[in-house]
């Protein structure tokens, strides 16, 4: 486990104890109020009323980002651009990086990305001139200075590291440049958007974090009632367990905002949340607000009923994964190719999507990558050949040396039945349900297992699965996380996400080339070639796309760039990255 979650769970509780404690105090009111303090609440917009947008998320909002939860589950995370900005966002309509903090998204062409004889890569970020903290001081390459201190202390929780672990050394010539030293050529070195790299306001925290040990840092005001950042919105007030208020940033560098206040109000769990939203108590949801299958249900009472919209999109990939190990494997027959191609032919795919997504059978996964990455071009309908075909199935089977017993199942050539135990976590239980009867049609025997909630955490509990489990992968590229042989191959072998203890070289190889393909065109030829490699050999038997489902209430003008937005487990450019154009109509 990496040192910084260790710390991280370390001072859970007094993280826990400032936000009670913190919320109940008066926040500061003035621009020239004390270090870590809130400007004044923002004056109404030019309509002559103050306009207010509701936002629900699920699971309590402890203590801002970056001393918080990295989890996107509840749809929190996806909140971070309303107060907060990176260097870099999407686009509007699609996955395309655009610069924010920064003037222009670093490039070959312009020189501002450059492979470096020592074969480092050097990604220099020009910034803009304009932005200034929420306490009115100007933003500088000072703070990204500092940010990457952080960033690289194991004692300082982060919400991602994949980007600054590859980060060598960074400078900054003069207060509007950032020059990154990567330790090889990265891929996503032109996207550092929020979650990537957080930017931390030097001013304030940088006594601090040389003064205090790193429990104390952390513990700081600045992390719940005091914080302050670089969105269209800062903190106004914190009531604790309940909601946040933000108010309108007068100075933002992108105008003033439309709307005046922006609240988010948490909710204990997702059935809270829908019928908040049915009372009329939230306008908003996030796209991890609701479980797929209940976004589903809104979209379908919203489009009768013209209450509000619910912006359909791919999100997190659904799939079967195997467990590779044969230590733990049970049913050795999956660690051979053929079997489990014979498994992806009998599963209706696009069947068990419209079974399990509300009638959607278009979410069914044909492809490495969802529909909305700027790559999926490269894979499309790279899983298209596995198409429901029960009786070449059984044919595969019977090559293996399976036959149909008396009852039915399977027999091998020993006379051992084709039994599997087929886990999933709470809410998979339909799911799983759906792919036992599936197998159950050519002779597979699937005992059915929901881990306890208790245990959904424990990793190396979850690692050592002995049949197949069914699971998700966060949108984009990040499924291949699942597969890095590197995270499983020494001990602890459960570190890590690839649960199914898949090891492949070529894999390794080709992932590491796709990450460090800087031009677009060798990327699109790294990922077609990962893409190949795994349609063959199915470590993951792709099910369907679950739908993101950001929804606004009617009156609400907000989520109309969905299409270029992403959960928050991406790098950049989440739903709310254009929250300063919301309004109220």
């Amino acid at each position: 486990m990496p040192p910084q979650f260790g710390f991280r769970n370390a001072s859970w509780l007094l993280l826990i104890a400032t936000v009670v404690l913190s919320a109940c105090a008066p926040a500061p009111t003035t621009p020239s109020s004390p270090v870590g303090a809130n400007p004044a609440p923002a004056s109404p917009s030019n309509s002559g009323r103050t306009k207010t947008i509701v936002i629900g998320v699920s699971g309590a909002v402890l203590v801002m980002p970056i001393a918080g939860s990295n989890t996107t589950a509840g749809g929190w995370q996806s909140v971070n651009e309303v107060y907060a900005q990176g260097l870099v966002t999407s686009n509007r309509d699609d996955r395309r990086p655009i610069p924010r903090l920064a003037t222009k998204v670093p490039t070959l062409d312009d020189g501002s990305i450059s492979l470096l004889p020592d074969g480092r890569l050097k990604t220099v970020y020009t910034l803009r001139k304009d932005v200034t903290w929420h306490d009115g001081t100007p933003f500088s390459a000072q703070d990204l200075l500092f940010s990457f201190e952080l960033a690289k202390d194991p004692q300082v929780p982060q919400l991602s590291i994949e980007a600054t672990n590859l980060m060598d050394t960074v400078e900054a010539p003069d207060d509007s440049t950032f020059v990154i030293y990567w330790k090889g050529p990265y891929y996503q070195a032109d996207s550092l958007g929020l979650r990537a790299f957080w930017p931390v306001p030097r001013h304030l925290l940088e006594q601090s974090y040389r003064t205090l040990d790193p429990l104390g840092f952390t513990n700081l005001p600045y992390w719940t009632n005091a914080f302050i950042h670089l969105g269209p919105f800062h903190l106004n007030e914190v009531r604790s367990g309940v909601e946040l208020e933000f108010a309108a940033y007068d100075r933002y560098f992108l105008g003033r905002p439309k709307v005046d206040r922006i609240i988010v109000r948490t909710y204990n769990d997702r059935s809270a949340i829908q019928a908040a939203l049915r009372a009329g108590a939230v306008d908003v949801l996030m796209d991890n607000s609701l479980e797929p299958e209940a976004g589903l249900q809104l979209k379908d009472e919203w489009d009768k009923s013209g209450a509000g919209n619910v912006y359909l999109g791919t999100g997190t990939t659904r799939f079967i994964s195997p467990q590779m190990d044969a230590d733990i494997q049970e049913q050795p027959a999956l660690l051979d190719r053929g079997v489990r191609q014979a498994v992806m032919y009998a599963i209706d795919r696009p069947a068990t999507s419209e079974t399990i997504q509300g009638g959607h059978r278009e979410f069914s996964a044909n492809s490495l990558l969802p529909p909305s990455d700027q790559l999926y071009n490269a894979v499309k309908d790279g899983f298209a050949r596995y198409t429901y075909d029960p009786a070449r199935a059984r044919s595969m089977l019977a090559q293996a040396g399976w036959s149909s017993g008396p009852d039915g199942v399977l027999v091998g050539p020993g006379g051992q039945r084709f039994n599997l135990k087929l886990w999933t976590t709470e809410g998979g239980d339909r799911e799983i349900a759906v792919l036992a009867d599936y197998l159950k049609q050519v002779g597979i025997n699937a005992e059915q297992f929901v881990v306890p909630g208790a245990r959904v955490r424990d990793r190396e509990f979850r690692s050592k699965y002995p049949g197949m489990e069914t699971s998700a992968a966060g949108s984009g590229d990040s499924i291949l996380n699942r597969l890095q042989g590197a995270q499983s191959a020494v001990p602890p072998n459960y570190s890590g996400t690839n649960r199914g203890h898949y090891l492949n070289s070529d894999l390794d190889r080709l992932i590491v080339q796709y990450r460090q393909s800087i031009a677009i065109p060798d990327r699109e030829r790294s990922i077609r070639a990962i893409s190949d490699l795994l349609a063959d050999d199915l470590p993951l038997l792709l099910l369907y796309f679950n739908p993101t489902t950001p929804a606004a209430r009617k009156g609400i003008k907000a989520l109309e760039d969905f299409r270029g937005g992403a959960e928050a487990a991406q790098l950049y450019g989440t739903f709310t990255r254009n929250a300063h154009e919301w309004d109220v109509q």
